[in-house]
């Protein structure tokens, strides 16, 4: 389609503002109604080149936003183009939408009146494409933020990249609005992008409108973008003035920074010390007695599941329920988050006995809930996650209270009578019984394995935070980086790309020599595995989903058998897949499994053999494993 054969450019309104910016914006418009997008596009782009402070081009920016709902984008573009052309209708007018439709009446209503001011009129209505509403209509439904209730409602069901683009939305419309700023802190947490969200709390933190709440997770972000320090501050700043109600919140937070500080002591007894400190605000006065009298033959099995802090927990919960179903040992019930009709909880459905919306609960109504529903056996999958979860197992236990998912330090909860999987500390360093890996901590409902030879060129890789990135890690992959020349290290990107993460990665990397051979990635977890020769897993964690993510598409990996939980989550996982003798117990024998398997060409079969026997992905066999492994710990 050629510029001659569109239809006539528009009359040209009143003011002059506009005059200017009618024929380019007309003749976008133009393009636009006749479905010629990728022409517009073209258009705009090679006039802003040219001009990038061009009021006509960037008008027309924020036509092609608005039409591709990137309304962060257009609210942008046209906020630049009004600096440019205060006095035009049509930018203003475009304004006065884009508020109303983000529920912002005060600014919608100054622009609204501007654009009257300006000379608004059929000719300067003319320069908007099909698509935009008119602003009577748009003011007319103007609601409570609706971005952020869309994006709040994301949250809860999981859909955490609609709730950072929704929240992200209303946060360009509402810079100063707490709830809104709050929510989208939570979603950055949520998809591992902890140092935005640190940014965005800390603004509360330093115009003094922090809560403990606010600092709390203020303190969890930084712990968990590698600031183990500032998080220790940041506590202590929660902690010298704490909110009635916040204690669980500061001591998951607490948690987390000790688990991720490089300085916590590595041997058991330091580390039980320290987290009965943490701990002490939850605590009763009296221990509390075990109740363990349910897990010879239970029948009805609750999972605390409210706030899980890793996505492929639910499908670990699916595969649980879908083994006790298919094997009639018993009901569960799972104290979720969102309806069971939601997108997010699709797993469950079918395989659950009863799902209980359970996220807005406070403590007391979830223990009430809790104690209504006759369970033999409560577990804790939401670990330290999930604050709510420990300060309830710390005054209502119910029946046998396990710790199971994410459970870094929950075996010295108050309230947990058992501890099972990797959450078991070695014989004599804990207060509670302990029980063998068994079936292993997590579960998949299937495996997609990829039995290839390998790469030309040896492709080794991990899924880390950056708070996971201690010294002793690169170390250890430098150290095996020497040993293969030709290999390469690839990280997923869960904010390594951030340039405060990039500038100290290339630091430290360049150091060891290795900068060069670093690539960061994008790509969700199981495609990002799937593609390399062998998994790095970290020496510090909360979980072992990498290793059986990786096992699911037969990709081999190497693992730390550290003296304490958070340092052998993934030997753990290995162990339950049949693979530990690729966990070493020493970070000289990691470095050396990790070289053997690069260059074992059997590798990838044997991960793949192992997984097909493995009860990680065979719901009725992990389900019988989870409970003997209950019953050993209580024998």
């Amino acid at each position: 389609m050629t510029i001659a054969s569109l239809a006539a450019a528009p009359a040209a309104p009143a003011t002059s503002a506009d005059q200017m910016i009618a024929p380019f914006l007309g003749e976008i418009v133009a393009l636009l109604d006749a479905g010629e997008r990728d022409q517009a596009i073209a258009r705009v782009e090679g006039r802003l080149e040219q001009a990038p402070a061009d009021a006509a081009a960037l008008t027309a920016m924020g036509h092609l936003g608005f039409l591709s709902s990137d309304f962060a984008l257009a609210l942008e573009a046209l906020r630049e183009a009004h600096d440019l052309a205060p006095a035009s209708a049509v930018i203003a007018e475009a304004l006065a939408i884009l508020f109303a439709l983000a529920g912002e009446l005060a600014e919608a209503t100054y622009y609204a009146k501007l654009s009257k001011a300006n000379g608004l009129d059929e000719a300067t209505l003319a320069l908007f494409p099909r698509g935009w509403p008119r602003f009577t209509t748009a003011f007319s439904t103007i609601g409570e933020r609706p971005f952020l209730a869309r994006g709040l409602a994301a949250l809860a069901r999981g859909e955490i990249d609609e709730a950072r683009k929704n929240l992200a939305v209303q946060a360009a419309f509402s810079p100063n609005d707490g709830m809104t700023q709050r929510a989208l802190a939570d979603a950055e947490l949520a998809a591992g992008q902890p140092r935005r969200a640190a940014d965005i709390l800390a603004r509360f933190a330093a115009n003094g409108t922090a809560d403990s709440w606010d600092l709390s997770r203020l303190g969890l972000a930084l712990a968990c973008a590698g600031e183990a320090q500032a998080a220790h501050g940041i506590c202590a700043e929660a902690a010298a003035d704490l909110a009635p109600g916040a204690e669980a919140d500061l001591v998951a937070t607490r948690l987390v920074a000790a688990l991720f500080d490089p300085a916590t002591p590595r041997d058991g007894a330091p580390l039980a010390a320290l987290v009965a400190q943490v701990q002490a605000p939850l605590c009763g006065a009296a221990p509390i007695a075990g109740h363990v009298a349910g897990v010879e033959a239970p029948r009805r099995i609750g999972v605390l599941a409210a706030a899980l802090t890793h996505p492929r927990d639910l499908e670990t919960i699916a595969v649980l329920g879908q083994g006790l179903r298919d094997g009639g040992a018993a009901d569960l019930v799972v104290f979720g988050s969102g309806a069971l009709a939601a997108p997010r909880n699709r797993l469950l459905q079918g395989r659950v006995a009863r799902h209980i919306d359970a996220a807005d609960f406070d403590g007391d109504t979830l223990a009430y809930t809790i104690a209504s529903e006759n369970l033999n056996i409560l577990l804790d999958a939401g670990g330290i996650g999930a604050a709510l979860h420990l300060s309830t197992l710390a005054q209502h236990p119910a029946g046998c209270a396990a710790a199971w998912l994410n459970g870094a330090f929950d075996g010295f909860a108050p309230g947990l009578d058992l501890m099972i999987g990797g959450n078991a500390l070695d014989p004599g360093t804990g207060p509670l019984p302990v029980a063998p890996c068994a079936g292993g901590l997590v579960g998949r409902l299937e495996r997609s394995p990829r039995l290839v030879t390998g790469n030309a060129v040896p492709l080794l890789g991990a899924d880390i935070l950056p708070g996971q990135l201690h010294d002793e890690l690169l170390q250890a992959w430098a150290a095996i980086l020497a040993r293969l020349p030709q290999a390469r290290l690839l990280l997923r990107d869960r904010e390594m790309s951030h340039p405060d993460n990039v500038a100290s990665l290339i630091a430290r990397a360049s150091a060891l020599g290795i900068a060069e051979r670093i690539e960061i990635v994008d790509g969700a977890d199981q495609a990002f595995t799937a593609g390399l020769d062998l998994l790095l897993t970290p020496f510090v964690a909360t979980d072992g989903h990498d290793v059986v993510t990786a096992a699911a598409v037969a990709t081999p990996a190497v693992a730390l058998a550290g003296p304490v939980r958070h340092r052998r989550f993934a030997a753990a996982a290995l162990s339950a897949l049949g693979l530990g003798a690729q966990a070493a117990p020493t970070i000289d024998g990691y470095v050396e499994i990790a070289v053997g398997l690069a260059g074992d060409r059997e590798a990838r079969q044997r991960t793949a053999d192992a997984a097909a026997a493995a009860p990680a992905f065979a719901p009725q066999r992990f389900a019988q494993a989870l409970l003997d492994a209950l019953r050993e710990a209580a024998r």
